[in-house]
């Protein structure tokens, strides 16, 4: 797949005298951790920097259902999330920050869109198939349709540029797909949505079976307090050669060595890699640097969060906003969509 360019499927709208939409959503799974921050946030707040891109972030609430059914702590992430963003550097003036269920018009494109999905595409979807083994006790039909109310999300604003993961691209060919058949189907209307390039930091988790996630328990929070970060760093799994202090490692396999290749210098890196490969220090020693490290990369980040925590209200006044404006934005999607498959609702004015 490519990844952003001058594709014109991409920049229909470009011609039309309208910035390229960009396009990202998150679960409300848990708090944001330091692998959102370094492998999606930051980007995200560069790209909201441009004059020349227009950028949609929502939280995925609904799709958040498939497999958390505590309504209590979606009800505490949702706005947890927000200021997450708002903290990194998100200026909601330049974005829209909304949730999923605050916008039914996703919904009701969702179902248009179920019209054109293939019931056996999404039975072999790679997400389907892996949540259905690990939720073996609940494989609600929200799992199946997933990808077609991700494609709503994806459509809904018109996105041209999605900044995806590896594991998502199967997701994002879907709302491709799905924008290719409306388009054969009913004219030439949706954009074919681009995969952005990101940085590509992945940050592995901290119990060493593979990237940090929030519904996992291997994160390190952007809101940890120091000792709350070294109590989670100090028992991470490094690696398992080094049954004692006197035996020598490999950073390469070390979980703990690739967090430092994103938050350390390059003097910092050869000392580890010395010191590890030699014993010449124990893995106490190396997260010490890695801790303090982190600490000081997050410091500006948390003083901010502090900041708008405790502004009562606003992370739910900027949802409200956002949802205002992402509304009248895709409202105006679905209506087209509905008018071109002979659905128009005849609504009365409010």
């Amino acid at each position: 797949m490519k990844t952003e360019s001058t594709n014109p499927e991409a920049s229909r709208e470009v011609e039309a005298g309208k910035k390229p939409v960009v396009l990202s959503g998150i679960r409300a799974t848990g708090r944001m951790h330091l692998g959102n921050y370094l492998g999606a946030m930051r980007d995200f707040v560069t790209l909201s920097e441009r004059d020349d891109r227009e950028c949609f972030f929502f939280v995925a609430d609904l799709h958040t259902l498939t497999t958390l059914p505590d309504a209590d702590q979606i009800r505490r992430n949702v706005p947890e999330i927000v200021l997450s963003y708002l903290a990194a550097g998100i200026d909601p003036e330049r974005s829209t920050i909304y949730t999923q269920s605050s916008v039914p018009e996703t919904s009701e494109l969702f179902w248009l869109f179920s019209n054109l999905m293939p019931v056996g595409e999404l039975l072999k979807s790679p997400s389907y198939k892996e949540k259905a083994q690990m939720h073996p006790d609940n494989i609600n039909a929200g799992l199946l349709n997933y990808p077609v109310l991700m494609a709503a999300d994806i459509l809904g604003p018109r996105a041209h540029f999605v900044p995806v993961g590896e594991d998502q691209y199967t997701h994002l060919e879907n709302a491709r797909d799905i924008a290719r058949r409306f388009n054969n189907r009913y004219g030439d209307f949706f954009p074919l949505p681009q995969p952005l390039q990101q940085s590509g930091i992945r940050v592995p988790g901290l119990d060493g079976t593979g990237k940090m996630g929030k519904s996992d328990g291997n994160t390190l929070d952007l809101v940890d307090t120091p000792d709350e970060m070294w109590k989670k760093l100090a028992p991470a799994v490094t690696d398992p050669a080094r049954k004692t202090r006197k035996d020598p490692g490999n950073p390469d396999i070390c979980n703990i060595y690739t967090i430092h290749t994103y938050v350390s210098t390059e003097e910092e890196l050869n000392w580890v890699r010395e010191g590890c490969t030699t014993a010449g220090i124990g893995c106490l020693d190396c997260k010490k640097t890695l801790h303090k490290n982190i600490s000081d990369l997050l410091a500006e980040y948390q003083e901010r969060h502090r900041d708008l925590s405790a502004r009562k209200g606003y992370a739910e006044e900027v949802l409200r906003e956002g949802a205002r404006r992402a509304r009248k934005v895709i409202g105006e999607t679905v209506r087209e969509a509905q008018d071109r498959m002979g659905v128009a609702a005849y609504r009365g004015s409010s």
